[in-house]
């Protein structure tokens, strides 16, 4: 299954139709975006080198607690920075399988998965070169389990956000020089405003 942004075509890789459209089925067919953000040639070769099996996607898991929401800190974030947690499907997962795999990793949270409400297609490029993307965007609420990194390697914090502490997260993403910050910011910011109409 592809999409197209400026005349190119961007996949969703190693994440199959089949398995696409079987979650579809379970929690909606998402809204779409198209972007793009710049990267600094450091960040851009880390990004390369994250893309193991080739991959070029994640799922961005907004985990409802209480009226708050579950974030994490990656270990070299600012004091007081926080994002959704987000990370990679693995070939042999099912999306569903892989959300709640990465919420627990990631915070610690067994999940009940209740919409996939939209899906970003951005496109990550660093002089003459480019890496296209596409982020999935599920709601969810928290289930069980202390709010803690399992994964203490790719995570140093999980905190419980009310919702008004993202436009402070926005910032500090806004103040660093990093393209993918810059990205998650942009996220956060159009995933709130599907989000927040669901709740008026």
């Amino acid at each position: 299954m592809t999409a197209r942004i400026d005349g190119l075509v961007l996949t969703r890789m190693y994440i199959s139709k089949e398995n696409l459209q079987e979650f579809e089925r379970l929690y909606g067919r998402p809204e779409e975006l198209f972007t793009s953000f710049q990267m600094n040639p450091r960040e851009y070769q880390n990004l390369l080198d994250s893309q193991k099996h080739n991959r070029s996607h994640d799922v961005t898991i907004f985990i409802r607690k209480d009226d708050k929401w579950v974030v994490n800190a990656k270990p070299w974030y600012p004091e007081g920075l926080y994002r959704i947690p987000s990370g990679g499907i693995r070939p042999d997962e099912s999306l569903a399988a892989g959300a709640q795999r990465e919420a627990f990793e990631e915070t610690g949270s067994r999940i009940d998965i209740l919409r996939y409400f939209l899906r970003i297609f951005v496109r990550f490029y660093s002089d003459n070169r480019s890496v296209d993307w596409v982020s999935h965007l599920i709601l969810t609420d928290w289930k069980a389990g202390e709010l803690r990194p399992v994964d203490t390697v790719e995570i140093k914090k999980v905190h419980l956000a009310e919702r008004s502490e993202f436009e402070r997260f926005g910032r500090i993403m806004l103040k660093l020089d990093v393209g993918g910050l810059h990205y998650r910011e942009y996220l956060h910011r159009q995933a709130f405003k599907i989000l927040d109409a669901l709740d008026d």
